[in-house]
């Protein structure tokens, strides 16, 4: 199953028409359609409201639909970045320092 037949189905199991759904994520009936024909995706807030809506989980809501899972990226809380080092900042104003002393003593 992919997420356009889960997000019409579920829409369908709830008795909602497109518009009702439209109007609780405050958008178009033809985001709705187009979400449902596979014409585009919701973006993560809106399928955060459509689970809601749906009292189910985005894994159910999601799943099975390989080619939104990939573009769907969440950032890890565990994600390493990478750290400027700091200390460098102490050898560059004692450069600065030298530079401007130098400049300041010749005149």
């Amino acid at each position: 199953m992919d997420l356009s037949y889960n997000l019409k189905a579920k829409r369908e199991e709830h008795h909602f028409s497109q518009e009702d759904v439209a109007k609780v994520l405050n958008i178009s009936r033809q985001s709705i359609s187009k979400w449902e024909n596979g014409n585009c995706y919701p973006d993560l807030d809106n399928l955060i409201k459509l689970s809601d809506l749906y009292k189910i989980s985005l894994d159910e809501l999601i799943k099975g639909d390989k080619s939104l899972q990939e573009k769907i990226i969440i950032k890890e809380s565990g994600e390493k970045y990478y750290k400027w080092p700091w200390w460098i900042i102490f050898p560059i104003f004692g450069m600065l320092y030298a530079i401007i002393s130098m400049i300041l003593d010749h005149f």
